[in-house]
Protein backbone atom coordinates (compact mmCIF):
# COMPACT_ATOMS: atom_id res chain seq x y z
CA UNK A 1 0.00 0.00 0.00
CA UNK A 2 1.14 2.99 -1.25
CA UNK A 3 2.07 6.34 1.67
CA UNK A 4 -0.65 8.65 2.16
CA UNK A 5 0.26 12.06 -0.18
CA UNK A 6 0.20 14.84 1.88
CA UNK A 7 -0.54 18.65 0.27
CA UNK A 8 1.48 21.23 2.39
CA UNK A 9 -0.11 24.52 1.83
CA UNK A 10 0.54 27.17 4.47
CA UNK A 11 0.54 30.81 4.51
CA UNK A 12 3.56 32.31 6.53
CA UNK A 13 3.46 32.15 10.61
CA UNK A 14 4.18 35.92 11.34
CA UNK A 15 7.48 36.18 13.82
CA UNK A 16 8.33 32.46 13.32
CA UNK A 17 8.27 30.54 10.19
CA UNK A 18 8.05 32.10 6.68
CA UNK A 19 5.85 30.19 4.44
CA UNK A 20 8.31 28.47 2.39
CA UNK A 21 10.03 27.22 6.24
CA UNK A 22 6.52 26.35 7.03
CA UNK A 23 5.49 24.07 4.12
CA UNK A 24 9.00 22.05 4.64
CA UNK A 25 8.30 21.92 8.82
CA UNK A 26 4.48 20.83 7.76
CA UNK A 27 6.34 18.25 5.53
CA UNK A 28 8.68 17.03 7.75
CA UNK A 29 5.58 15.91 10.16
CA UNK A 30 4.13 14.28 7.34
CA UNK A 31 7.48 12.03 6.32
CA UNK A 32 7.48 10.68 9.92
CA UNK A 33 4.34 10.06 10.02
CA UNK A 34 5.03 7.95 7.06
CA UNK A 35 3.08 10.20 4.51
CA UNK A 36 4.20 11.34 1.37
CA UNK A 37 4.54 15.32 1.42
CA UNK A 38 3.96 17.63 -1.37
CA UNK A 39 5.18 21.25 -0.25
CA UNK A 40 3.13 24.34 -1.84
CA UNK A 41 4.08 27.38 0.05
CA UNK A 42 1.34 30.13 -0.22
CA UNK A 43 0.49 33.69 0.40
CA UNK A 44 -2.33 35.95 0.74
CA UNK A 45 -1.89 39.10 -1.52
CA UNK A 46 0.49 40.65 1.12
CA UNK A 47 3.90 40.91 1.62
CA UNK A 48 5.54 37.63 0.38
CA UNK A 49 3.22 36.74 -2.24
CA UNK A 50 6.07 37.91 -4.90
CA UNK A 51 8.38 35.48 -3.29
CA UNK A 52 5.59 32.28 -3.73
CA UNK A 53 4.61 33.11 -7.02
CA UNK A 54 8.53 33.62 -8.37
CA UNK A 55 9.49 30.33 -6.43
CA UNK A 56 6.34 28.29 -8.37
CA UNK A 57 7.79 29.40 -11.20
CA UNK A 58 4.67 31.25 -11.86
CA UNK A 59 6.61 34.67 -12.63
CA UNK A 60 10.06 35.60 -13.41
CA UNK A 61 12.07 38.41 -10.95
CA UNK A 62 12.83 41.66 -12.70
CA UNK A 63 14.78 44.33 -10.52
CA UNK A 64 13.69 47.59 -11.08
CA UNK A 65 14.82 50.78 -9.58
CA UNK A 66 12.30 52.18 -6.65
CA UNK A 67 12.37 54.20 -3.48
CA UNK A 68 10.89 52.78 0.37
CA UNK A 69 8.56 54.41 1.89
CA UNK A 70 11.00 57.31 3.37
CA UNK A 71 11.81 58.15 -0.60
CA UNK A 72 15.40 56.39 -0.22
CA UNK A 73 16.46 54.80 -3.50
CA UNK A 74 16.94 50.88 -3.33
CA UNK A 75 16.30 47.80 -5.83
CA UNK A 76 13.51 45.83 -5.65
CA UNK A 77 11.56 43.28 -8.18
CA UNK A 78 8.76 42.95 -10.00
CA UNK A 79 6.92 39.40 -11.30
CA UNK A 80 6.35 39.00 -14.89
CA UNK A 81 4.13 36.31 -15.60
CA UNK A 82 4.21 35.90 -19.07
CA UNK A 83 1.60 37.19 -21.52
CA UNK A 84 1.94 40.94 -20.47
CA UNK A 85 1.07 39.97 -16.92
CA UNK A 86 3.29 41.25 -14.30
CA UNK A 87 3.06 40.84 -10.43
CA UNK A 88 3.97 44.00 -8.31
CA UNK A 89 4.28 43.72 -4.39
CA UNK A 90 4.02 47.03 -2.43
CA UNK A 91 6.27 45.79 0.13
CA UNK A 92 8.97 45.28 -1.91
CA UNK A 93 9.39 48.88 -2.21
CA UNK A 94 7.61 50.91 0.61
CA UNK A 95 7.42 47.44 3.05
CA UNK A 96 6.97 48.04 6.81
CA UNK A 97 10.14 45.34 7.42
CA UNK A 98 12.46 47.71 5.25
CA UNK A 99 12.60 50.47 8.19
CA UNK A 100 14.20 50.68 11.25
CA UNK A 101 11.28 50.41 14.36
CA UNK A 102 12.27 54.33 14.92
CA UNK A 103 11.78 55.05 11.55
CA UNK A 104 7.91 53.78 11.59
CA UNK A 105 5.79 56.88 11.21
CA UNK A 106 3.10 57.28 8.84
CA UNK A 107 3.30 60.66 9.26
CA UNK A 108 6.37 60.76 7.60
CA UNK A 109 6.13 57.55 5.42
CA UNK A 110 4.79 57.89 1.99
CA UNK A 111 3.76 55.22 -0.91
CA UNK A 112 5.48 57.06 -3.96
CA UNK A 113 8.17 53.76 -3.98
CA UNK A 114 5.25 51.39 -5.11
CA UNK A 115 4.50 54.09 -8.61
CA UNK A 116 8.41 53.14 -9.34
CA UNK A 117 7.03 49.47 -9.42
CA UNK A 118 3.92 49.84 -11.51
CA UNK A 119 5.93 52.13 -13.90
CA UNK A 120 8.51 49.24 -14.21
CA UNK A 121 6.03 47.37 -14.68
CA UNK A 122 4.65 49.42 -17.61
CA UNK A 123 8.28 49.60 -18.94
CA UNK A 124 8.66 45.70 -19.57
CA UNK A 125 5.45 46.20 -21.50
CA UNK A 126 2.73 45.42 -18.80
CA UNK A 127 -0.79 44.86 -19.96
CA UNK A 128 -2.28 43.23 -16.85
CA UNK A 129 -0.84 44.61 -13.66
CA UNK A 130 -1.60 42.73 -10.18
CA UNK A 131 -0.54 44.49 -7.37
CA UNK A 132 -0.29 42.66 -4.29
CA UNK A 133 -0.87 44.80 -1.05
CA UNK A 134 -0.35 44.76 2.62
CA UNK A 135 2.92 44.74 4.64
CA UNK A 136 3.02 48.51 3.90
CA UNK A 137 5.04 51.02 5.89
CA UNK A 138 2.24 53.84 4.98
CA UNK A 139 -1.22 55.16 5.79
CA UNK A 140 -1.43 57.70 3.24
CA UNK A 141 -4.46 56.79 1.34
CA UNK A 142 -2.16 56.25 -1.76
CA UNK A 143 -0.89 59.79 -2.07
CA UNK A 144 2.50 59.55 -2.89
CA UNK A 145 1.93 56.65 -5.29
CA UNK A 146 -0.87 58.97 -6.77
CA UNK A 147 1.81 61.54 -7.21
CA UNK A 148 4.63 59.74 -8.46
CA UNK A 149 2.15 59.19 -11.31
CA UNK A 150 1.78 62.26 -12.14
CA UNK A 151 -1.65 62.98 -10.30
CA UNK A 152 -1.69 66.39 -8.22
CA UNK A 153 -1.88 65.83 -4.59
CA UNK A 154 -1.14 67.94 -1.34
CA UNK A 155 1.88 65.92 -0.88
CA UNK A 156 3.44 62.42 -0.72
CA UNK A 157 3.57 61.35 2.87
CA UNK A 158 0.99 60.87 5.27
CA UNK A 159 0.60 64.61 6.83
CA UNK A 160 -0.15 65.72 3.62
CA UNK A 161 -3.57 63.69 4.43
CA UNK A 162 -4.19 66.29 7.30
CA UNK A 163 -4.61 69.41 5.17
CA UNK A 164 -6.80 70.38 2.41
CA UNK A 165 -7.55 67.24 -0.22
CA UNK A 166 -7.16 69.21 -3.69
CA UNK A 167 -6.80 66.16 -5.96
CA UNK A 168 -6.85 65.73 -10.07
CA UNK A 169 -5.86 62.63 -10.79
CA UNK A 170 -6.15 62.59 -14.74
CA UNK A 171 -2.75 62.61 -15.86
CA UNK A 172 -2.15 59.20 -13.25
CA UNK A 173 -5.43 57.63 -14.77
CA UNK A 174 -4.18 58.26 -18.24
CA UNK A 175 -0.84 56.01 -18.00
CA UNK A 176 -3.22 53.06 -17.56
CA UNK A 177 -5.07 53.42 -20.68
CA UNK A 178 -5.46 49.73 -21.92
CA UNK A 179 -3.70 48.13 -18.98
CA UNK A 180 -5.82 45.97 -16.84
CA UNK A 181 -5.00 46.58 -12.83
CA UNK A 182 -5.91 44.27 -10.50
CA UNK A 183 -5.66 45.04 -6.42
CA UNK A 184 -4.78 41.68 -4.74
CA UNK A 185 -5.95 42.44 -1.37
CA UNK A 186 -5.29 40.71 1.62
CA UNK A 187 -8.11 42.34 3.90
CA UNK A 188 -11.34 42.94 3.15
CA UNK A 189 -10.72 46.09 5.40
CA UNK A 190 -12.82 49.57 4.23
CA UNK A 191 -10.78 52.89 3.68
CA UNK A 192 -11.74 54.16 7.07
CA UNK A 193 -14.22 53.82 10.02
CA UNK A 194 -12.97 51.45 13.02
CA UNK A 195 -12.46 48.63 10.78
CA UNK A 196 -10.45 50.95 8.49
CA UNK A 197 -6.70 51.27 7.47
CA UNK A 198 -6.10 53.86 10.44
CA UNK A 199 -7.59 52.30 13.56
CA UNK A 200 -6.97 48.48 12.56
CA UNK A 201 -3.04 49.03 11.02
CA UNK A 202 -1.78 52.86 12.08
CA UNK A 203 -0.88 51.85 15.52
CA UNK A 204 1.74 48.86 14.16
CA UNK A 205 2.96 51.01 11.51
CA UNK A 206 4.06 53.73 14.29
CA UNK A 207 0.94 55.62 14.23
CA UNK A 208 0.68 57.65 17.85
CA UNK A 209 -2.21 56.67 19.27
CA UNK A 210 -3.34 60.50 19.42
CA UNK A 211 -2.86 60.57 15.76
CA UNK A 212 -5.35 57.51 14.69
CA UNK A 213 -8.68 59.37 14.87
CA UNK A 214 -7.04 62.22 13.10
CA UNK A 215 -5.90 60.22 10.46
CA UNK A 216 -9.31 58.13 10.25
CA UNK A 217 -11.34 61.57 9.11
CA UNK A 218 -8.91 62.56 6.67
CA UNK A 219 -9.22 58.87 5.18
CA UNK A 220 -13.14 59.61 5.30
CA UNK A 221 -12.13 62.57 3.31
CA UNK A 222 -10.01 61.85 1.07
CA UNK A 223 -13.05 58.43 0.13
CA UNK A 224 -15.14 61.35 -0.62
CA UNK A 225 -12.59 63.03 -2.50
CA UNK A 226 -12.78 59.53 -4.68
CA UNK A 227 -16.27 59.23 -5.14
CA UNK A 228 -18.34 56.63 -5.28
CA UNK A 229 -18.39 53.75 -3.27
CA UNK A 230 -14.54 53.37 -3.24
CA UNK A 231 -14.33 53.54 0.31
CA UNK A 232 -16.09 51.02 1.14
CA UNK A 233 -14.66 48.27 -1.34
CA UNK A 234 -13.13 45.10 0.12
CA UNK A 235 -9.54 46.25 0.17
CA UNK A 236 -9.88 50.02 -0.14
CA UNK A 237 -8.32 50.08 3.37
CA UNK A 238 -5.05 47.63 2.22
CA UNK A 239 -1.77 49.02 2.57
CA UNK A 240 -2.62 52.61 4.26
CA UNK A 241 -5.69 53.32 1.76
CA UNK A 242 -4.00 52.51 -1.27
CA UNK A 243 -6.34 49.74 -2.28
CA UNK A 244 -8.49 52.55 -2.54
CA UNK A 245 -6.11 54.77 -4.86
CA UNK A 246 -5.73 51.97 -6.98
CA UNK A 247 -9.53 51.42 -7.45
CA UNK A 248 -9.83 55.05 -7.91
CA UNK A 249 -7.34 54.66 -11.13
CA UNK A 250 -9.72 52.10 -12.27
CA UNK A 251 -8.28 48.63 -10.52
CA UNK A 252 -10.67 45.60 -9.74
CA UNK A 253 -10.39 44.01 -6.85
CA UNK A 254 -9.76 39.94 -6.19
CA UNK A 255 -8.72 38.06 -2.80
CA UNK A 256 -5.01 37.53 -2.78
CA UNK A 257 -5.10 34.25 -1.76
CA UNK A 258 -7.57 33.31 -4.47
CA UNK A 259 -4.81 34.32 -7.09
CA UNK A 260 -1.93 33.37 -5.62
CA UNK A 261 -3.36 29.83 -5.09
CA UNK A 262 -4.26 30.22 -8.91
CA UNK A 263 -0.45 31.57 -10.15
CA UNK A 264 0.78 28.65 -8.27
CA UNK A 265 -1.18 25.66 -9.40
CA UNK A 266 -2.46 24.75 -5.75
CA UNK A 267 -5.51 22.58 -7.85
CA UNK A 268 -3.42 20.38 -9.56
CA UNK A 269 -1.14 19.68 -6.25
CA UNK A 270 -4.16 18.88 -4.96
CA UNK A 271 -5.01 15.67 -7.76
CA UNK A 272 -4.97 12.25 -5.94
CA UNK A 273 -3.57 13.80 -2.18
CA UNK A 274 -5.05 11.82 0.58
CA UNK A 275 -4.91 15.33 2.81
CA UNK A 276 -4.02 18.76 2.86
CA UNK A 277 -2.49 20.52 5.68
CA UNK A 278 -2.57 24.82 5.88
CA UNK A 279 -2.01 26.91 8.28
CA UNK A 280 -1.07 30.37 9.43
CA UNK A 281 0.07 32.15 12.68
CA UNK A 282 -3.15 33.29 14.19
CA UNK A 283 -6.50 31.58 12.88
CA UNK A 284 -9.31 34.22 13.47
CA UNK A 285 -12.48 35.71 12.61
CA UNK A 286 -10.64 37.21 9.74
CA UNK A 287 -9.44 34.00 8.24
CA UNK A 288 -12.64 32.77 6.55
CA UNK A 289 -12.81 35.99 4.89
CA UNK A 290 -10.30 36.01 2.02
CA UNK A 291 -7.21 34.90 4.01
CA UNK A 292 -5.09 31.90 2.86
CA UNK A 293 -6.41 29.01 5.18
CA UNK A 294 -10.09 30.28 3.18
CA UNK A 295 -9.09 29.69 -0.11
CA UNK A 296 -7.49 26.06 0.56
CA UNK A 297 -10.67 25.13 1.70
CA UNK A 298 -12.40 25.90 -1.01
CA UNK A 299 -9.43 24.44 -3.14
CA UNK A 300 -9.97 20.86 -1.47
CA UNK A 301 -13.72 20.86 -1.70
CA UNK A 302 -13.61 21.49 -5.38
CA UNK A 303 -11.34 18.87 -5.19
CA UNK A 304 -12.63 16.35 -2.85
CA UNK A 305 -9.50 16.64 -0.55
CA UNK A 306 -9.96 16.91 3.12
CA UNK A 307 -8.30 19.64 4.68
CA UNK A 308 -7.26 20.94 8.41
CA UNK A 309 -6.06 24.07 9.19
CA UNK A 310 -3.36 24.24 12.18
CA UNK A 311 -2.99 27.72 13.63
CA UNK A 312 -0.24 29.02 15.82
CA UNK A 313 -3.14 30.24 17.97
CA UNK A 314 -6.63 29.54 17.01
CA UNK A 315 -9.68 31.75 18.38
CA UNK A 316 -13.06 30.24 19.63
CA UNK A 317 -14.95 32.52 16.96
CA UNK A 318 -12.72 30.60 14.06
CA UNK A 319 -13.78 26.86 14.21
CA UNK A 320 -17.14 27.50 13.12
CA UNK A 321 -16.84 29.17 10.48
CA UNK A 322 -13.88 27.33 8.75
CA UNK A 323 -15.50 24.04 9.49
CA UNK A 324 -18.24 25.85 7.68
CA UNK A 325 -16.05 25.98 4.44
CA UNK A 326 -15.43 22.31 4.97
CA UNK A 327 -12.59 21.77 7.30
CA UNK A 328 -12.12 18.56 8.64
CA UNK A 329 -10.65 20.13 11.64
CA UNK A 330 -9.28 23.57 13.26
CA UNK A 331 -6.23 22.83 15.34
CA UNK A 332 -3.97 25.24 17.57
CA UNK A 333 -0.85 23.74 17.72
CA UNK A 334 0.25 24.91 21.14
CA UNK A 335 -1.19 25.94 24.32
CA UNK A 336 -2.91 29.35 24.12
CA UNK A 337 -1.63 30.59 27.38
CA UNK A 338 1.55 31.78 27.00
CA UNK A 339 3.79 34.30 26.36
CA UNK A 340 4.49 35.32 22.95
CA UNK A 341 8.25 34.63 22.80
CA UNK A 342 7.60 31.40 24.12
CA UNK A 343 4.97 30.05 21.07
CA UNK A 344 7.64 31.33 18.45
CA UNK A 345 10.43 29.75 19.70
CA UNK A 346 8.46 26.56 19.98
CA UNK A 347 6.71 26.88 16.24
CA UNK A 348 8.86 24.99 14.42
CA UNK A 349 8.45 21.99 16.32
CA UNK A 350 4.77 22.21 17.39
CA UNK A 351 3.67 22.62 13.80
CA UNK A 352 5.89 19.48 12.75
CA UNK A 353 4.19 17.65 15.36
CA UNK A 354 0.43 18.70 14.41
CA UNK A 355 1.45 17.49 11.06
CA UNK A 356 2.19 14.05 12.40
CA UNK A 357 -0.18 13.94 14.41
CA UNK A 358 -2.91 14.41 11.59
CA UNK A 359 -1.73 11.72 8.97
CA UNK A 360 -1.52 9.37 11.78
CA UNK A 361 -5.08 9.91 12.46
CA UNK A 362 -5.95 9.11 8.76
Amino acid sequence: MSPPRVVCAPDKLRGALDAFEAAETLAEGVRRAGGEALTCPLADGGEGTLGVVCAAGAARRVEVDARDALGRPRRAAIGDCGDGVYLVEAAEAVGLALLAPAERDPRNTGSAGLADLLRGALACGGRHILVALGGSATVDGGLGMLGALGASVPGDTGAALLGELRLELGPARALFEGVELSVLHDVDVPLCGPDGAAVLFGPQKGLRREDVEPFDRALARLGEAFGGDIAERAGAGAAGGLGAALYALGAGARSGSEAVIELVGLRRSLAGAALCLTAEGSVDRQSAHGKTVAGVLAACRDAGVPCIVLGGRVSEDATAPLRALGALDVRAIGPAQRPLAEALAAASSELAAAAESAVRNL
